[in-house]
C-alpha cells in the first residue's frame, strides 16, 4: 500500500510540473516574444505617424500650391483692358503722347507711333478674350517714311497683341507686318523699339 501511495504522489509532482510548463505567461520565450511585439507594433505606429505627417505636410503643401496658382489665375483673368482709356509707356515721359501712348478706341482708328517724328500709322483695335489685337490699317498722314511698301501690308493679321499685366497695366507684344500672311521679315523690327513694353494707365 505504501508503495501504491508513493506512486501517486509521485504522479501528482509530475503533472503538477507539467502543468507549470504549459502556462505561457510563465514561458521564458513566451515573454520575449510578447516584449518583441509590442516593440514592432509601437515602432510601426511611430513610423505610420510619421509617414502620415509627411504626407499630410506634403498634401498640405501641394493644396498650398495650387491655391497660390488658382488665386493667381483667378487674379490674372480678373484684369481686364480698358477700352476706353489711355495709356502710357512705363518709363517713358510723353506728357503730350506724341510717340509712347495707346489710345484704346474699338470703335475708331488710332494712331500709333512706330518711330518718333518720322513713321505713323493708323491702326484698329478687336477685343479677342481677355486680350486686345491691334491691326495695321494704313500709314498715317503724319507718316515721313515713304519706303516701307505700305500698300503691301496685312490688313487682317495682328500686327501686336495687348495683354493685361499687373497693377492695371498692360503688356503689348509686338508681331511685326505681314505680306501674303507671312511676317515680312525686312520690316519686322519697325515700331518694336517704340511700342513694345508695358504701359500703365494715363
Amino acid at each position: 500500500m505504501r508503495y501504491y501511495a508513493s506512486l501517486l504522489c509521485l504522479i501528482l509532482v509530475l503533472v503538477s510540473c507539467k502543468n507549470q510548463d504549459k502556462n505561457p505567461e510563465s514561458d521564458p520565450d513566451f515573454k520575449t516574444e510578447q516584449t518583441e511585439n509590442k516593440t514592432t507594433t509601437e515602432v510601426n505606429t511611430e513610423n505610420s505617424t510619421s509617414a502620415n505627417s509627411n504626407y499630410n505636410k506634403s498634401e498640405k503643401e501641394t493644396l498650398e500650391a495650387s491655391d497660390t496658382n488658382n488665386n493667381e489665375n483667378e487674379a490674372s483673368s480678373s484684369i481686364v483692358i480698358d477700352p476706353g482709356a489711355t495709356y502710357i509707356k512705363v518709363d517713358e515721359s510723353d506728357a503730350n503722347c506724341s510717340c509712347y501712348c495707346l489710345e484704346l478706341d474699338m470703335n475708331n482708328n488710332t494712331e500709333l507711333c512706330l518711330a518718333e517724328n518720322e513713321m505713323f500709322i493708323n491702326a484698329r483695335y478687336a477685343k479677342t478674350g481677355n486680350s486686345v489685337n491691334i491691326f495695321y490699317v494704313s500709314p498715317s498722314n503724319k507718316n515721313t517714311n515713304k519706303d516701307l511698301p505700305w500698300e503691301d501690308f496685312d490688313t487682317n493679321t495682328p500686327i501686336a497683341v495687348l495683354s493685361p499685366a499687373k497693377n492695371g497695366n498692360i503688356e503689348l507684344d509686338w508681331k511685326g507686318f505681314y505680306i501674303d500672311g507671312e511676317l515680312a521679315v525686312d520690316y519686322a523690327i519697325y515700331g518694336k523699339k517704340t511700342l513694345e513694353g508695358t504701359y500703365k494707365k494715363q
